[in-house]
């Protein structure tokens, strides 16, 4: 038993220090990329289009103040609202609210949000060469159904696309509905580490590409074919791989925002990570492509090899290693015993202490930043959403093992996210 628990404590050890050195790094370039975020705000020109593109499925409780604050936030900007195969009322609304809506049904119909994206991209594309939009200067914006952008977000996003090579931008994304503790806590995760985390791949030029708050060049996307998105349950960490393949470089609008709905239940959170861990498993194999493509950049390729294998390599192997060490000081620490690591007796006390440093300073030290970026989030009970994340994340651990068994047995059908009835909204302040 020794043995094991010293094989078990070295791997929980290597991947303490491995997270720990990874979140000073992204703390690092995030923070820094944070304050140089919103120095130089461009405002649309005449040559400038924006085209707005919405899958839905079943999505009458939102699509209509979303495309009514998109036509506020953007007058002349498109938007295109793919109806896939709904039951409801969906597409009337839509274009009650001003969106030209492309319907698909069944059988073709819900087939997954890349087929659909990309059945909404044969309309724009023939709108863009009808009114001779530029390619270079068009750029296409993906909003989820519920998706509502800051005020500054234009700005922010048309400041990244300054840079020529630039095909992709992608907005940190922000929770609404924070009624709840579950839904609290995603945006302590979105707005927290992972919007640091994105703010830090702008270094790399590296930064993931979400299915919300997604902006690309309309010349990127031509330059993959007519069909950009893939049938890949994470249609969106793939369009941005295939965008890096071709030379693109991809970079996030760090002072603004998209903001959506989180999920209220616990197993509705966990079949959407589910999806979200499959789809990026099934990705992984792409790491070979970059490195094997003399174009791509070898810290580019690096970086995003090690966030493809992250959900392989580290979190599954953490999510063993972290819970049966836990147990085992805890057991430990009940008698106030000396635990036995590598043929000596560590102090239990110590050993705790040590643990705790690695294991909550990262997501404690998020939380001072997240408390000061959120308008309506105080320190203290910041600080007790960081302590709460380090056991939040076994929601992640239980689906990262639930999309392995799904990738095992087959299985590739998804269901999608179901909204909740919000009162009406107004544009967003960025803060």
């Amino acid at each position: 038993m020794g043995t094991i628990f010293n094989a078990i404590m070295a791997v929980a050890l290597l991947l303490l220090a491995w997270g720990f050195a990874q979140f000073v790094l992204w703390y690092r370039w995030g923070t820094a990329e944070l304050r140089r975020s919103g120095h130089r705000r461009l405002r649309l020109t005449e040559s400038d289009r924006f085209v707005f593109m919405i899958a839905c499925l079943d999505e009458e409780l939102v699509i209509g103040p979303t495309v009514e604050a998109l036509r506020l936030l953007v007058p002349n900007a498109i938007v295109i609202v793919v109806d896939d195969g709904s039951d409801d009322r969906t597409g009337e609304l839509a274009a009650a609210a001003g969106a030209t809506v492309v319907r698909r049904e069944l059988p073709s119909a819900r087939r997954g949000k890349g087929p659909a994206l990309n059945h909404g991209f044969q309309t724009l594309v023939a709108i863009a060469r009808d009114r001779g939009f530029d390619p270079e200067r068009t750029i296409v914006g993906v909003l989820d159904a519920d998706g509502r952008l800051s005020l500054d977000a234009i700005p922010a996003v048309l400041e990244r696309f300054d840079r020529p090579r630039v095909g992709g931008v992608q907005l940190p994304v922000r929770i609404r509905n924070k009624r709840t503790f579950l839904a609290r806590m995603q945006d302590f995760e979105f707005w927290g580490m992972s919007a640091i985390a994105q703010m830090a791949r702008v270094r790399t030029r590296s930064v993931s590409l979400g299915g919300n708050g997604q902006f690309t060049r309309l010349a990127a996307l031509e330059s993959i074919g007519p069909a950009p998105w893939s049938r890949a349950l994470t249609e969106d960490l793939n369009l941005g791989i295939e965008l890096t393949l071709r030379r693109w470089e991809l970079d996030c609008a760090s002072g603004a925002w998209v903001s959506q709905q989180g999920v209220e239940t616990v197993r509705a959170l966990l079949r959407q990570r589910t999806r979200w861990y499959q789809g990026h498993m099934l990705c992984a194999h792409k790491a070979r492509q970059l490195w094997e493509s003399p174009g791509v950049p070898r810290w580019t390729a690096l970086e995003t090899t090690v966030y493809l294998l992250s959900p392989s390599f580290v979190m599954l192997p953490w999510s063993i290693a972290f819970t049966l060490g836990l147990a085992a000081v805890i057991a430990n620490a009940a008698g106030l015993s000396a635990i036995p690591f590598d043929g000596t007796e560590v102090n239990v006390l110590q050993y705790a202490a040590f643990w705790y440093v690695l294991t909550f300073l990262p997501p404690v030290v998020m939380a001072t930043l997240y408390a000061r970026r959120s308008e309506d989030e105080g320190m203290l009970g910041s600080i007790l959403k960081a302590h709460a994340s380090v056991f939040y994340a076994y929601v992640n651990m239980a689906a990262g093992w639930r999309a392995l068994g799904r990738i095992v047995l087959g299985r590739r059908t998804w269901e999608k996210t179901r909204r909740v009835q919000e009162p009406a909204l107004e544009l967003e302040e960025a803060a």
